[in-house]
């Protein structure tokens, strides 16, 4: 089976991916995901050696021993047909979701496991009949009715297959109980074709015979193809992926059509099967609730951030332990937070109030500038919790930046250096940005005025002024983005909007406007928030930006 896989970047290093248990990519779009899965299979269906990709670098596979290769040929042998030579296996046998046949000469496979040579064809002669991907343009058609064919012979498609096999077909149905509380059956009533149904009612005993009550009992369930694109994207993952013994299963956004429970559900199931399989299965998704039913079903998951900006790619891999760790704790799941991982970047506020302001802003200037990279905008509790938050999700390789009013250069001590650690300013510099940070909290409290609201940096001058800024522009640099003229409120004083907090939200909300046809619409204009934001995004989007691993 596939051992490893080596996916290549230009701002960091290869990175080798053992792929043996669940390995789940993950990033905005455009990131090369959905690339990884394609050109893996790609690659197993070449009988060339394989070139580089433009991320799939290479492949390792891990090579069978003599003992397990002749156990296969055994294995294969009664099912031969007569136009198929003695010395020659159809490995087709082994996937009925691929359907037909493909003949390989035997004593060529053993010699190349004896001198494990040869892995390209390997792969594409023998591996790729137990791989499997599943993409978005095929999933409604897993679910269509198939011919049943001879039932004497070697099954030639996934139905035929779970038609004869009992215990998969019940594997199957016990997974379409359990979502939807239907009995899974396959209807072979309509002579030739044999077609997905769902019952409220369980099966007959003889629920593969075409008598009086059979007829009935099929009659009266619901044809798959009745049924909702949610219930049919999941019974058709499910059927394909049972249908066979694969050993790697690749699998694009699987949480395409299903609810969120749905979709966790399914990463649970996924995720359970493989480790009982002993296989490989890796997904590209969006889904941090099928991410999370990943990590529920199973111990071995790895998980892989990827983005791609300007011809600039990055990878990192994730603790997955880590990241179970950041799904326990609340404050994350309110926020949301774990959704970050799914978007160019993420914006962390100190309130809910500043949250609705910074993304109403940030919205408005998408519209003017699409190239913008996708921002995710949460909501801390306070100044210490943006900390708690962007620190993990950095780790993670998301480039998350905090937006604090400018009482920030107030903090000391621990809390400092929270700050510190959660932007990965380097060790070697925290005694220059405490002095610095020190030095800039003494000349505010010099004016003897509220630095929030009677102006922040506008409140100095000269070289104060020019101190003050440079030490801004470093935390700029490191994606802690203090808010110079002070709090939120005090951005577009120009339109005179009244009020504190959730009362200068709403009016200020308000008095944007809502309608860009309206004369009175506020537009993104060159500075204020506007440039503050820009800024923002200037930094998310760079990959090669300071703070994120």
């Amino acid at each position: 089976m596939l051992k490893s896989i080596t996916l290549r970047f230009t701002e960091n290093e290869p990175l080798e991916i053992t792929t043996a248990g669940v390995t789940i990519f993950v990033g905005p779009n455009n990131s090369g995901k959905s690339l990884v899965l394609k050109e893996l299979q790609t690659a197993f269906s070449s009988n060339t050696p394989y070139t580089t990709g433009k991320v799939l670098q290479d492949f390792e596979i891990e090579w069978p021993e003599l003992t397990e290769v002749q156990t296969l040929i055994d294995s294969l042998i009664p099912l031969q047909t007569n136009d198929i030579q003695f010395e020659h296996l159809n490995l087709g046998a082994l996937s009925p979701y691929h359907g037909g046949s493909h003949s390989v000469h035997y004593p060529t496979m053993l010699e190349m496991v004896r001198t494990r040579q040869n892995k390209a064809w390997w792969v594409s002669q023998v591996l790729r009949w137990e791989l499997i991907r599943l993409d978005g343009r095929t999933r409604f058609d897993l679910t269509n009715d198939q011919t049943g064919g001879d039932l004497q012979s070697a099954s030639s498609n996934m139905l035929t297959h779970l038609f004869k096999n009992d215990f998969l077909r019940q594997k199957v149905r016990e997974q379409i109980f359990d979502a939807f509380g239907l009995y899974y059956v396959i209807d072979p009533t309509n002579l030739g074709q044999l077609r997905i149904k769902l019952s409220q009612r369980p099966p007959l005993d003889d629920e593969q015979s075409l008598n009086v009550a059979a007829r009935a009992y099929h009659g009266q369930a619901l044809h798959i193809k009745e049924a909702s694109d949610g219930v049919q994207a999941f019974t058709g993952i499910t059927t394909a992926i049972l249908s066979a013994k694969f050993h790697t299963v690749l699998i694009d956004e699987p949480e395409a059509f299903l609810h969120p429970p749905l979709a966790r559900k399914l990463g649970r199931n996924l995720a359970k099967l493989n480790s009982e399989r002993g296989g490989c299965l890796m997904a590209s998704t969006h889904s941090s609730d099928f991410l999370m039913g990943c990590l529920q079903g199973a111990a071995d998951v790895s998980v892989i951030r990827l983005e791609y900006n300007n011809g600039r790619s990055r990878g990192k891999m994730v603790n997955a332990d880590q990241l179970r760790e950041f799904f326990r704790r609340p404050l994350m799941r309110s926020a949301n937070v774990i959704s970050a991982l799914f978007h160019d970047g993420v914006v962390v506020c100190e309130s809910d109030n500043d949250r609705a302001f910074y993304s109403e802003i940030y919205y408005r200037l998408v519209q003017q500038e699409p190239d913008a990279p996708s921002l995710l905008f949460v909501n801390a509790q306070n100044k210490q919790t943006i900390r708690d938050i962007i620190g993990p999700l950095r780790q993670f390789g998301v480039p998350a930046v905090g937006i604090a009013d400018i009482d920030l250069v107030n903090d000391f001590g621990k809390n400092w250096t929270g700050w510190m650690k959660a932007a990965q300013i380097p060790r070697d510099q925290y005694h220059s940005y405490r002095t610095t940070r020190l030095a800039t909290a003494k000349i505010f409290e010099a004016t003897g005025r509220n630095i929030k609201t009677d102006g922040g940096i506008n409140l100095l001058g000269g070289d104060d002024f020019a101190g003050a800024a440079t030490f801004f522009d470093s935390l700029d640099k490191y994606g802690i983005f203090a808010v110079r003229n002070g709090e939120v409120e005090n951005w577009l004083e120009n339109l005179n909007v009244p009020g504190d907090k959730t009362k200068w939200t709403i009016a200020m909300l308000n008095r944007l406007g809502s309608d860009p046809a309206d004369a009175n619409y506020i537009m993104p204009g060159d500075n204020d928030v506007w440039a503050f934001m820009r800024s923002i995004a200037i930094w998310v989007k760079d990959p090669g930006r300071a703070g994120t691993a």
